[in-house]
């Protein structure tokens, strides 16, 4: 039963993160037509001139219906030079709600690296949801088209000690769950639809987005005016194993910065919410909505 509840949420956060979770258009999508700091917002910003910013941490509630089920926590903690390219190093916390852990108690780290084309180098996911932490790390060797994935958990002191080793197929540069969410907020000011490769567990699968550039104003608990942004929708084609239907609609701010301020992702019964409820970016704020007709 456990392994069936880890399983629906490590499926929640790829895709809004990817889409909404989920660039420029990278080589990992197809037109149709480890790091240490628990408080980022600590380090000293660098603006990268675009989307990524060493130092924004952003906070999401994640609710069905009327129930709080959790958060998600995304920070980008560093950067460094490497192999002619700058490498941005982001983590994601997932934690359900407390209250809620008679019926699950998840507590899930993802760590991804990405370079300002925003593609995935490598990708870890720290499960402390029992009482020992298990990982798992994909590592990107695109010129022999393959990624390497280790499995094992973290002994006392913290050094990862590797219990298994597969080697996974995989035909293009693809994307992590972590890394589609910078994906998307790269893209989202186009018109475009992908279909991008995404590695989830030991396959290579693809998330279908439409950008759509629509641009409209949306209400969230944590300010008191309508944000602007930019809507766009999709199907990630790999979740229906873990009982979602794999639909989901994001919006994000029309701005620079493309904050996810809003996501839904459709299940059987309805649908999951996530909001943003506190962010630390340096500059930003989300931008006011102005009816057309007013501007």
């Amino acid at each position: 039963m456990m392994k069936r509840r880890r399983g629906w949420w490590l499926a929640v956060l790829p895709v809004f993160i990817g889409l909404l979770f989920l660039g420029l258009g990278v080589g990992s999508s197809q037109p149709v037509a480890e790091a240490q700091a628990e408080h980022p917002s600590e380090l000293l910003a660098v603006t990268t001139g675009g989307m990524l910013q060493v130092g924004e941490e952003l906070e999401y509630d994640v609710s069905y219906s009327f129930f709080h089920i959790g958060t998600i926590r995304t920070c980008v903690v560093d950067r460094e030079f490497r192999n002619g390219k700058m490498v941005y190093k982001s983590v994601a916390y997932i934690d359900s709600n407390p209250s809620l852990s008679w019926l699950v108690d998840l507590h899930i780290r993802f760590y991804s690296e990405i370079d300002d084309s925003v593609f995935s180098y490598a990708w870890i996911s720290d499960d402390s949801t029992e009482k020992e932490i298990y990982f798992r790390r994909f590592k990107f060797d695109y010129s022999n088209n393959r990624a390497l994935l280790e499995k094992g958990k973290i002994v006392p002191g913290g050094a990862r000690a590797v219990e298994g080793i597969d080697t996974v197929s995989i035909t293009e540069r693809c994307q992590d769950g972590l890394s589609l969410y910078y994906y998307a907020r790269e893209n989202v000011r186009q018109k475009k639809q992908v279909r991008v490769a995404t590695l989830i567990e030991r396959k290579q699968e693809y998330t279908f987005i439409n950008f759509t550039n629509k641009k409209s104003g949306v209400e969230i608990d944590a300010v008191n005016h309508l944000v602007e942004v930019v809507e766009f929708d999709g199907k990630a084609e790999y979740v229906g194993v873990f009982g979602l239907t794999g639909g989901f609609r994001g919006w994000f701010s029309n701005d620079d910065a493309r904050i996810p301020v809003l996501a839904r992702m459709n299940v059987i019964l309805g649908s999951i919410k996530i909001e943003l409820v506190r962010w630390t970016r340096t500059g930003w704020q989300p931008p006011l909505y102005v009816e057309e007709a007013e501007r």
